[in-house]
């Protein structure tokens, strides 16, 4: 069988970050199976059942196989009194299968006589087991001393009368775990041997930081006020356990979520008072890894390990004088280069961090930063780089309303900390997921809860534990932080990045071309899926198209010399690539007049016009008369039954039909400003180079709008908007807003469905503002960026755009609302 989700959820936070007992035994406690991993007590079942049941997590998730498995584990349940003391067990049959057991007592038995003449009973070393189909479910049951235990699996049932007739009793540290637990649900996991419990379920996944800790963990349960929350102890046998390398230490608060980007599967913190004892119960439990850094942390109350969302791992040390620290590391390393206006700097690999073994995992680093009082290691530049994106945007746990309130209602201190978002820690689950159990996490709808921190503090021989996976507040969602996903390729960026949809999986992924003319096409995660080496340069933007009309989409573009159109493995649709012997000199523009696949691929050669169809040939029909230099790629606009070609050229604005013919002839002379034109309120609008709005009507009247524009400035034109810069003025549809001067890219609008956002980029400060349709600026903007935005609106409550950050490194953000 697969465990129950809820003890899965409680576990996150540890499993995503690889980083004789002398008791008055209770009557069904001595029942539970030998080797038994995870044991959920309740002082009323039904009421345990019913608060899980209540939970967001199960009602939006009831019908995912997991949950369906999960159900028919327990069938047997059913024939039971639920609103009764009880103890469900979980134990490994084998190295493979896992068996659920109930221990209640006999009277909550539930059969009818009807149910009862179908036992069956089975004679086992001097006692009886009852063997029951009901409906299509075998389970097996036996009486001990008053107390039933009943079971799926009749190799349990088989060793509790063994273990009864022996007098074995269970784990001696469970005994102990059970008397500290207080709630009326408890949870209790052994931590030995947790692995069991999703090692059918994933792939190469190990709590590294899980282990060692102690051997069984008690938790009281508490899902009140939507959230999912514990408290509890750790137990072990011996004292030699990493949880007890704290002994003589008293906790801090942690500071490691300052740092920690709001996409990374999550953090681990270790806190202390005395780095000195805490090398003293190092050497008392014969851990003796050292280096030579070990002089930077004595003045230090806090270290951890950063797991980034590819993977790496970035280790944190905070410092209590920073001059001094970066004094003693300046003699061992050098400037190897600056990012974002930090200093990285490089030395030979060492394992920095050997002083905290076994609480940390040994690795060797090469590359360090300092962010505040914050000391970064990681394996190389790019790590660091990829994480100071996400801290130059404030995309860093710090800075989410959801992660503050969850942390508000943990300690304020603890030895050791995990924690995350909830995002995070899936999307490494499901990079380690089964084939079989992968479908389980992606459809599993888990967006009521958003933040997941657990802390362990040592007291005495034990630990206390407490932890949450709280739920999003609907109030502060649009303030979250924004997520940031750097992808960097080998050679410098050379177009804005955009989104094209691949037609078979429906995820937008991300084509964009390199200085060395190589055409890219990225998923989300950062991985190439294909490069294709062009013959120069792309002209203008890469368009999403269906050129057989059968939904899947291919991207077209012209470079310098030819027409392409790839599908979404990046090869060629005949008969394409077309060649030309003149240089096309504007982006390409596909024409579809009666919205029925008869496509025109308009291409631009200094003053000519050409249109092909999807053969491949010369379309004639459109006789274009050179008129001077064509400024822009021409736009095809259809009012009503009528089409409009906008080309603009060395003359102005020729508002022409299919023919090529004059369709509208304005009533006076124009000066055209070097904005594009567009449809605003069924006129044809633009600006002067005076600054004045320019609309011109389809019976050619032209009417004037004095608007006191710069002779720079820019526009965006929409059916709906008016978006205009000038100076440092954005103005959406009337209403102002007063940037900071800068060296700014022409505003854009962005329209999906019923939204609409308006972006404008400070190349000079390299940010990215964006502004809802009240022109309000987003909260969590500006953020970091080089060049005009792609913007996806496809999901509702979710917002992703990418641009260029860095001379060769492309940026995905992630905004939800």
């Amino acid at each position: 069988m697969r465990f129950s989700l809820l003890m899965f959820c409680l576990s996150l936070c540890v499993i995503s970050c690889d980083f004789n007992a002398e008791s008055t035994q209770g009557e069904l406690i001595d029942f539970i199976p030998s080797k038994s991993i995870l044991v959920l007590e309740s002082e009323s079942l039904s009421e345990t059942l019913d608060d899980f049941i209540s939970t967001d997590l199960y009602d939006n998730n009831k019908s995912l196989p997991l949950f369906k498995e999960l159900q028919e584990n327990f069938r047997f349940v059913k024939y039971f009194q639920q609103d009764a003391e009880a103890f469900l067990a979980v134990t490994p049959i084998g190295e493979r299968e896992l068996a659920t057991s109930l221990i209640i007592k006999d009277k909550y038995l539930s059969l009818d006589s009807l149910q009862l003449s179908k036992e069956k009973k089975i004679e086992y070393a001097g006692k009886s087991i009852s063997e029951f189909n009901l409906e299509g479910f075998t389970f097996y049951t036996t009486l001990l001393n008053r107390v039933r235990i009943a079971s799926e699996s009749k190799l349990i049932i088989e060793n509790v009368i063994r273990a009864h007739n022996n007098q074995f009793k269970f784990d001696a540290i469970f005994y102990k775990a059970h008397k500290a637990a207080t709630g009326n649900s408890s949870l209790f996991i052994n931590l030995e041997e947790a692995h069991y419990l999703y090692k059918n379920e994933f792939d190469q996944l190990s709590p590294k930081s899980l282990q060692g800790l102690g051997k069984w963990l008690s938790l009281d349960l508490d899902v009140s006020r939507g959230n999912l929350k514990w408290s509890g102890v750790i137990l072990s046998q011996e004292s030699s356990k990493k949880i007890h390398l704290f002994k003589g230490t008293s906790p801090t608060s942690f500071r490691l979520h300052e740092v920690t980007p709001t996409n990374a599967t999550g953090f681990m913190s270790l806190s202390f008072s005395s780095f000195e004892t805490l090398q003293k119960n190092r050497a008392s439990q014969n851990y003796s890894a050292t280096s030579s850094f070990k002089s930077l942390f004595e003045n230090t109350n806090e270290v951890g390990a950063i797991q980034l969302e590819n993977g790496a791992l970035v280790y944190d040390m905070i410092s209590n004088n920073v001059t001094q620290a970066l004094d003693s590391l300046k003699v061992i390393s050098e400037e190897e280069s600056s990012f974002r206006n930090q200093t990285i700097y490089s030395f030979e690999p060492e394992n920095v961090f050997a002083d905290f073994s076994p609480l940390l995992s040994n690795h060797k680093f090469a590359v360090f930063t300092v962010y505040d009082s914050h000391f970064l290691f990681a394996k190389d530049q790019e790590t660091l780089e990829n994480l100071l994106v996400n801290i130059d945007n404030r995309s860093v746990l710090s800075e989410s309303s959801s992660f503050q309130n969850a942390a508000g209602v943990m300690s304020s201190s603890a030895h050791i900390t995990w924690a995350g978002e909830l995002d995070g820690i899936m999307d490494k689950l499901q990079k380690s997921a089964t084939t079989d159990f992968l479908p389980n996490l992606e459809d599993l709808d888990a967006k009521a809860y958003k933040s997941v921190i657990m802390q362990a503090t040592q007291e005495d021989s034990f630990a206390f534990v407490n932890g949450i996976i709280a739920k999003a507040k609907a109030e502060t969602t649009s303030t979250e932080a924004i997520q940031a996903r750097r992808i960097k390729l080998e050679t410098d960026i050379a177009t804005d990045p955009q989104f094209f949809i691949n037609w078979r999986t429906r995820q937008k992924d991300i084509v964009v071309q390199d200085s060395e003319n190589t055409l890219h096409l990225i998923d989300k995660n950062g991985k190439t899926l294909w490069t294709k080496s062009l013959d120069s340069r792309v002209v203008g933007e890469i368009l999403t198209f269906d050129i057989f009309r059968n939904t899947r989409l291919q991207m077209a573009f012209t470079t310098q010399n030819k027409l392409y159109v790839l599908d979404k493995n990046g090869t060629n649709v005949n008969p394409f690539p077309l060649d030309f012997e003149d240089l096309v000199t504007e982006g390409l523009a596909i024409f579809d007049y009666d919205n029925n696949g008869k496509y025109r691929f308009v291409v631009v050669q200094d003053e000519d016009i050409l249109m092909f169809n999807k053969e491949g040939k010369l379309i004639k029909g459109f006789d274009y008369k050179a008129q001077g230099t064509i400024q822009r790629t021409p736009q095809h606009i259809r009012i009503g039954r009528k089409d409009y070609i906008l080309v603009e050229n060395d003359l102005g604005l020729k508002i022409l039909s299919r023919t090529a013919s004059e369709r509208v002839k304005p009533n006076q002379k124009l000066s055209s400003s070097a904005n594009a034109w567009g449809l605003h309120k069924s006129s044809f609008t633009g600006t002067s180079v005076d600054g004045n709005l320019i609309e011109i009507a389809q019976n050619g009247i032209v009417q004037k709008t004095e608007l006191g524009l710069s002779k720079n400035h820019f526009t965006a034109i929409h059916p709906k908007y008016v978006v205009t810069f000038s100076e440092n003025k954005l103005n959406i549809n009337g209403v102002n807003k007063t940037l900071d001067y800068g060296l700014y890219l022409p505003p854009q609008i962005h329209e999906q469905s019923t939204r609409t956002f308006f972006s404008i980029v400070d190349q000079q400060a390299n940010k990215v503002y964006l502004f809802d349709e009240q022109a309000e600026l987003i909260p969590g903007f500006p953020v970091f960026g080089s060049s005009q935005i792609d913007l996806d609106m496809s999901k509702p409550s979710q917002l992703h755009f990418t641009v260029k950050g860095d001379d060769e490194a492309l940026l995905l953000y992630t905004k939800n609302f």
